[in-house]
């Protein structure tokens, strides 16, 4: 049932939270460290997704629950402007070109937010089937690591480029110049992991 839900999770790019409840009735050797990780590996697919021990009979981080449920909703309500989208894809594809495929170089020309809830983002170019799943896993994890999707699925779309897209599409993420970014950059030397709430909280 629990694998349904994470499909299901998955399929319509739903915000969620893994809430382990009865925290004090397992063995005091178990850490919660030790448990995320266990759920990781058992969802690999949701790896973003915020994890809270609980414990609902005396009500034991309820509260926070509630509050990161809040925080999720405004991550997937939330929307990035076009140059820092951009900005942060072209610094991506320098730092990680796509693999070639076809006997075709992969080109993403530029990207654009086209919804929130959930975050929707269309990448235009030169062939989508070019761009294999685990490029686009890469991508996903660098938008969640600098733009405010940190915890939420995100919908990417790759589209090939249309007629009429020549003169914008000439160099890959030119709208990302127009601007300085304004995304907030994380401490130095912090490894960003998902949100978790633990039993300290």
């Amino acid at each position: 049932m629990d694998k349904q839900l994470a499909g299901y999770v998955l399929e319509h790019y739903k915000p969620a939270i893994f809430v382990v409840n009865k925290w004090d009735l397992l063995v005091k050797d178990l850490k919660t460290g030790d448990f995320a990780d266990y759920l990781r590996k058992v969802f690999p697919s949701l790896d973003y997704v915020p994890i809270a021990f609980i414990t609902a009979k005396d009500g034991r981080n309820i509260y926070p629950v509630l509050n990161l449920a809040q925080n999720l909703f405004k991550q997937a309500g939330a929307r990035v402007g076009t140059g820092d989208l951009n900005r942060i894809l072209r610094q991506a594809v320098d730092d990680y070109p796509p693999p070639s495929r076809m006997n075709r170089r992969p080109k993403i020309f530029y990207a654009t937010q086209v919804a929130a809830l959930p975050p929707t983002i269309v990448l235009f170019t030169n062939g989508p089937e070019l761009f294999d799943n685990t490029y686009q896993r890469y991508l996903l994890k660098v938008f969640r690591d600098q733009l405010p999707f940190a915890d939420v699925p995100i919908n990417l779309q790759l589209r090939g480029k249309r007629q009429g897209d020549d003169a914008e599409a000439q160099e890959p993420a030119a709208a990302g110049r127009a601007k300085p970014a304004r995304i907030r950059e994380r401490p130095r030397g912090k490894k960003r992991g998902p949100a978790e709430l633990w039993e300290d909280v």
